[in-house]
């Protein structure tokens, strides 16, 4: 029986592993909540270099780019948890008020929080990609959405999807345990690398 590390398989099996020890990674960086900006940052920069470069070492890299990023990006995260916790409460208070002001600020809130799903999608690539101050990527981000709107919609798409095969199945929890976040996140950058495409010539 003949052994060839550079069979298709063994090639597979590799990449697997390196997708698994990547996943691994990425959940340890993500425990302390408030360091999950961070580790986004650092997935989505680690794989649009790994769709350049195959090569590329993946949690090497990673913690190179979380590393790199991590006071910015944890500043840009700490923000959106606020915004986030500010839409959620009005919503939630809104929603149970029968004042006359319930309803515009209620659908003001919705609007509002709508807005912060599509900003999340685009804050952490652009963190990781781009030099700039966080107030300026946010506003990076929201510029970004309307000429991107359906590529945005598809990331979101994806997450919808992610968090479906997440919680409604038993195989779906185990796979993302084993090397399913680092996938996803794989499969959301052919997106990113369409939307930032336009904007720069390094990916």
């Amino acid at each position: 029986m003949k052994f060839n590390p550079n069979s298709s398989f063994f090639r597979f099996m590799g990449t697997l592993a390196s997708f698994a020890l990547l996943n691994w990674v990425f959940l340890l960086t993500c425990l302390p909540i408030f360091t999950i900006g961070a580790a986004l940052t650092a997935m989505h920069a680690t794989q649009q270099r790994y769709l350049r470069i195959e090569a590329t070492p993946l949690t090497k890299t990673y913690l190179q780019n979380f590393k790199r990023n991590f006071l910015q990006a944890t500043g840009a995260w700490l923000i959106v948890l606020v915004l986030a916790a500010v839409f959620g409460f009005n919503i939630a208070f809104w929603r149970g008020n029968a004042n006359l002001l319930a309803t515009p600020v209620l659908v003001l809130m919705v609007l509002a929080a709508v807005v912060l799903v599509l900003v999340v999608e685009l804050v952490m690539p652009l963190i990781g990609l781009f030099q700039n101050t966080v107030r300026q990527t946010f506003k990076n981000a929201v510029l970004m959405i309307i000429p991107n709107f359906f590529w945005v919609l598809l990331l979101i798409a994806i997450d919808g999807c992610a968090f479906a095969i997440f919680y409604l199945t038993n195989i779906g929890r185990a796979m993302f345990l084993i090397f399913g976040f680092a996938f996803w996140q794989y499969i959301k950058a052919f997106a990113y690398r369409r939307i930032l495409a336009k904007y720069t010539d390094e990916i």
